[in-house]
């Protein structure tokens, strides 16, 4: 039986660009860290909000879920990240974008989490 190491996206990982799928798989990944214990390219194919170690990611999910289906093209919104005993404030944008060499071209959505001030 294969040992499968388990990605996370924490605190510390989560800072950065992401590019989704309009299902919140990743596509690309660039952060100021790599997720804890793996290489970068290990989270491409990954469920996004699976991989995400805070606890109130279902919340995040249901407002991309929101703007996937709203056909909007850039949302941005403060968004408190809770882990387990802090929370890190946050300003997600998300931008719709398309991957063209595609065809017919893949609908992706780009996630920016930056740290705020309050």
């Amino acid at each position: 039986m294969g040992y499968m190491i388990t990605a996370t996206i924490s605190r510390d990982s989560l800072l950065g660009f992401f590019e989704l799928d309009d299902s919140g798989k990743i596509k690309y990944s660039r952060t100021g860290i790599s997720p804890d214990g793996v290489t970068e390219h290990s989270i491409i194919g990954q469920d996004f909000f699976e991989l995400a170690a805070f606890r109130n990611s279902g919340e995040l999910k249901r407002l991309f879920r929101r703007f996937v289906e709203s056909r909007e093209a850039a949302d941005s919104f403060p968004f408190d990240c809770c882990f387990d005993n802090t929370v890190m404030h946050t300003k997600v944008t998300l931008t719709r974008a398309f991957q063209t060499e595609l065809f017919p071209p893949e609908s992706i959505v780009m996630l920016s989490i930056r740290e705020s001030e309050n």
